[in-house]
């Protein structure tokens, strides 16, 4: 009897209050992707398919049938850069499995910017409820439901101004915001079934957007680098006038000009080309053409000049204008011209011929 006690005695421990000692990391891996009409491909629009990038993820879950769902993740994820992939991980604590979990994407990048709706509420995609979980599962790659595809769309195409805002010094949009500080966040806010429109709203660091506007990816940049410029400015912005309406090819006003041009020539700097494509999928040059007014009151002609400045006399980039924009406050493009050599940037005869090309005389 003795020996046998010492046997069982001597046996290791599986199970102390609930927990087992062999519970492990279980994993929910996946993609997530979104459908889009594509403005930029012309007036036909033809459906596309693109990843969801920099998308915000969190795990949500409960282990046992009459616990409480919470979220389990304490890191930060995001989907990934190539692909949309996510793969967002738990390790149960009292037991072997997890009664239920799931992935939740949000249309929100970190705290830099989101796309909500009419109500304020963040757009987010929650993937199937996994059910009795004990080990890692694929969920292959999904899609948000087909009426919120455009939020996505705004969402992920705001990447491509933040990949390249010319900011090195900073994790934040603008190097008035330096790290460590809280960055100001991007709000776009979009109703799918108000008429189509887009505005940035100076009050709220929010960009308004309307139903088939997030088509043009053009329009998306657009607005939102009102928003950079905004943030280059560190919470100033220049006084504009005569532009309650305004077109590309018409004299507006030195103030208007300038703002709307610089958020154009930033869609087409981003975007790499030369125009502007609406909803409608139709472009506009910014080559000076038959239908333009000439001079500096002309958004179009501005956005030619910056365009072939960065990228004939800058190096191909904007990253000294946007240094430039960040210590000056700059209301007219006859202003950042005469300021761009505090930026060792060229005003030279060549550089002024750019502007000459365009009907801008200085």
């Amino acid at each position: 009897m003795a020996a046998l006690m010492a046997a069982v005695i001597s046996l290791p421990l599986l199970f102390s209050d609930g927990a087992s000692a062999a519970s492990k990391k279980i994993c929910l891996t996946g993609a997530l992707h979104f459908d889009y009409q594509s403005a930029e491909s012309g007036p036909d629009k033809p459906w596309k398919t693109k990843p969801v990038r920099n998308a915000n993820v969190e795990l949500w879950g409960r282990e046992h049938a009459l616990g409480s769902v919470q979220k389990l993740t304490t890191q930060a994820l995001l989907t990934d850069v190539s692909n949309g992939g996510f793969r967002a991980c738990y390790t149960p604590e009292a037991t072997r499995s997890m009664d239920q979990m799931w992935v939740r994407v949000s249309a929100e990048s970190s705290k830099l910017w989101k796309v909500t709706n009419g109500s304020g509420t963040t757009f987010t995609w929650n993937s199937p409820v996994q059910k009795a979980v004990s080990a890692s599962r694929s969920l292959g790659t999904r899609k948000p439901p087909s009426g919120e595809m455009r939020a996505w769309h705004a969402f992920d195409t705001v990447n491509e101004l933040w990949w390249k805002r010319g900011n090195p010094r900073s994790n934040c949009w603008s190097a008035r915001e330096p790290d460590g500080n809280t960055c100001t966040e991007l709000t776009m806010q979009w109703v799918s079934s108000a008429p189509s429109d887009g505005f940035y709203d100076l009050q709220h660091n929010t960009v308004h957007l309307a139903g088939a506007v997030p088509d043009s990816e053009h329009t998306v940049l657009h607005e939102s680098a009102h928003f950079l410029q905004h943030r280059l400015f560190g919470g100033w912005f220049p006084r504009v006038t005569h532009c309650s309406k305004h077109w590309v090819d018409k004299a507006s006003s030195e103030t208007c000009a300038w703002e709307e041009a610089f958020a154009d020539s930033a869609a087409a700097y981003v975007l790499g080309d030369y125009g502007y494509v609406g909803e409608l999928g139709i472009p506009i040059s910014f080559a000076h053409g038959p239908t333009y007014d000439d001079g500096d009151t002309v958004q179009g002609n501005v956005d030619g000049s910056l365009l072939d400045l960065w990228r004939t006399m800058d190096g191909g980039t904007w990253n000294r204008t946007i240094a430039l924009l960040s210590t000056h406050h700059v209301s007219t493009f006859r202003q950042y011209f005469t300021l761009r050599p505090t930026a060792n940037l060229d005003t030279s005869d060549k550089a002024r011929q750019l502007l000459r090309n365009h009907t801008i005389n200085y």
